[in-house]
């Protein structure tokens, strides 16, 4: 077994009491099965107090107001306090991180909704590398059984070449910022095309020549003259000014749409909509978008890393579902979201750095990646809604 550990991920080091927007607020937190088994044999006052704030029905720590109720009034934990790290449930010790498993390879990361890994995330200079360690042969006899239950080696390799090359892609600032993101969006729109005949021939392929066309793909978007050809291309494709405008107003009402998680959201999202929709004309809202891009030009990397954020934590995840196009949507649609709420910050406060990125990218993340709800509906709407075709998206970007 393979793992990539995120350069990033041993930096982080929890903020506790100062932090902005504590995680034991805003949701119920669920308890693992064995840290509710370890609960219900705590003794003494301790033990009183956590059978009774403990919701049994759920299997999770019952609420004050908007705050778990182990959330003192300093800002700590009750549990860590009387129990240490070890009494806390699997969540709350592993939180921000967390750990995907794709059969053979299981990648570790931080998660984007923490205010601190937010930040970690949009300054990490090495841009997401991965740390690689393996597992030695001794582990792999002794997972036998759970092996028979991994997803085919030869998906996770054809996603892992594909990752590569949008990595890639990101990375080369020869190209324009929006650009870049309908690059990924097409390369993923040929893969997916390709990759389900495959798949439905039952991999016919050799190895050897899915290596092969992998790699042409890549070199086709990769190529030193593919930028060009592809803005070509794009010139009659994507939006500009009011059009572009419409369709980014209808994406941000499907946000509307979600769940709220975040305190007071769908308000939020109403005066967000209000705000660059409807009181701006089409003429003011493009200007004040002129005037965000040059405000935000030193943001470069940033922007950057959080699209590199999006697709190492999304496009692995088709080797189970097969449907790597509408997890690029999702990064793409994650990112340009996030742009939009910092133009309505920038619009009302006229600032823009990495502290107003990090905090519209961590709120993004926790009223979309902490809902399954919301998650499923946006995967829902980008796989079948018309108005997140291709041609619709490049026309949005």
């Amino acid at each position: 077994m393979n793992y990539h550990i995120q350069t990033c991920f041993h930096h982080f080091i929890c903020t506790g009491a100062e932090c902005e927007d504590t995680c034991c607020k805003g949701w119920r937190i669920r308890i693992d099965r064995q840290s509710y088994r370890n609960y219900l044999q705590v003794s003494g006052a301790f033990g009183h107090r956590l059978f009774w704030e403990i919701d049994h029905g759920r299997r999770s720590f019952r609420m004050r107001g908007r705050a778990c109720a182990f959330l003192n009034r300093e800002g700590f934990c009750d549990i860590y306090k009387e129990l240490g790290r070890k009494g806390l449930c699997r969540g709350c010790r592993e939180y921000p991180r967390h750990r995907e498993n794709y059969g053979q390879l299981q990648e570790v990361m931080l998660s984007l909704s923490c205010p601190e890994a937010a930040r970690l995330i949009l300054e990490d200079e090495t841009q997401g590398m991965w740390k690689e360690k393996k597992r030695p042969a001794v582990f792999w006899e002794q997972q036998t059984a759970v092996r028979k239950n991994w997803p085919k080696p030869e998906l996770l390799e054809d996603l892992e070449e594909l990752r590569r090359t949008m990595v890639c892609l990101i990375k080369d600032r020869s190209v324009d910022w929006r650009q870049r993101q309908a690059m990924l969006l097409a390369l993923a729109h040929d893969f997916q095309r390709h990759w389900n005949k495959i798949r439905e021939a039952g991999y016919p392929y050799s190895r050897q020549r899915r290596r092969q066309w992998g790699k042409r793909l890549s070199k086709r978007y990769l190529a030193r003259e593919a930028a060009g050809r592809f803005a070509r291309r794009l010139e009659h494709l994507q939006g500009a000014g009011k059009e572009q405008r419409i369709r980014i107003a209808a994406w941000m009402r499907l946000m509307q749409r979600m769940e709220p998680v975040l305190f007071g959201w769908e308000q939020k999202a109403a005066r967000m909509c209000s705000s660059l929709y409807h009181q701006r004309s089409a003429a003011e809202y493009q200007l004040l978008c002129l005037d965000f891009d040059e405000a935000a030009a030193s943001l470069e990397q940033e922007w950057e890393n959080l699209m590199l954020y999006f697709v190492n934590t999304y496009v692995l995840g088709a080797v189970y579902d097969g449907d790597v196009y509408t997890k690029v949507k999702l990064a793409v649609f994650g990112t340009r979201i996030i742009r939009e709420w910092c133009l309505f910050r920038y619009g009302t406060s006229g600032k823009i750095n990495r502290e107003e990125l990090a905090g519209a990218a961590y709120r993004y993340s926790r009223e979309v990646e902490n809902c399954d709800e919301n998650l499923d509906l946006l995967e829902e709407e980008l796989g079948q809604n018309p108005l997140f075709g291709l041609e619709e998206m490049l026309k949005g970007i």
